[in-house]
């Protein structure tokens, strides 16, 4: 089996202006904390990893066919700059990021779910004070992705160009990712969202694929804008 250094994290309590309601229970605590995380100079090895007034909720459009029932078709080729919309940048099991204890069952209250991605507080922030999860338009909104799952989000229009999936191990913010978590552990992408024209509210369309389902969801997510129209 082979073995890969995976970065770990140190979470420290995000502050706001506001004055920021902690998640009841020392579990609830831990995913609060994801919304600032600072790298460390620390690692570990790991076996096994692998290369509203809310926002609105999700929208299936196109056939549910199971993988099974459908006949194999080839990877569609990339096409575009790495991030664009045609060529999604691929985070994986070396881009996570790990708690020091045990992983919350997830999702929790305020958590936004697409299938199986998890935008952690992803209800919460339509309505709460945009200082408490960053400044600026950029703000720390991590996503979970369960262990055997893949998952690819993409910025649709109108917000395409305007807002981008920021991420450390992007040179630069991106468009769509892909989203691959280690297979023997359970981790978390440390990302967020960050406005490019200077705004710090707005109505973030998505579209969410997994992998091996012909079924595209869609779901507006509301940075701090309040209800955003389906």
């Amino acid at each position: 089996m082979l073995n890969m250094t995976c970065p770990v994290y140190s979470l420290t309590p995000c502050q706001s202006q506001a004055g920021d309601q902690t998640r009841g229970g020392a579990q609830n605590a831990y995913m609060r904390r994801l919304l600032f995380v600072a790298p460390v100079l620390a690692c570990v090895t790991l076996a096994g990893c692998t290369g509203g007034a809310t926002s609105s909720g999700a929208r299936p459009t196109g056939s549910a066919t199971s993988p099974a029932a459908r006949p194999a078709s080839p990877a569609a080729r990339p096409t575009g700059p790495a991030g664009s919309a045609g060529n999604p940048q691929v985070f994986s099991c070396a881009e996570e990021s790990f708690l020091a204890g045990p992983v919350p069952k997830m999702p929790e209250p305020g958590d936004l779910t697409v299938g199986p991605l998890v935008i952690i507080d992803g209800n919460k922030v339509a309505n709460a004070d945009p200082a408490g999860w960053g400044d600026q338009g950029s703000y720390k909104i991590p996503f979970f992705v369960p262990r055997g799952t893949t998952v690819t989000v993409t910025i649709d229009p109108p917000a395409r160009g305007r807002v981008m999936i920021d991420n450390p191990y992007a040179l630069h913010g991106v468009t769509a990712a892909t989203y691959r978590p280690c297979a023997n552990v359970t981790g978390f992408f440390a990302q967020g969202f960050a406005f490019t024209n200077g705004q710090i509210r707005g109505c973030v369309p998505l579209e969410v694929r997994v992998a091996g389902q012909a079924r595209v969801q869609r779901v507006t997510l509301s940075l701090f804008a309040g209800s955003c129209a389906a």
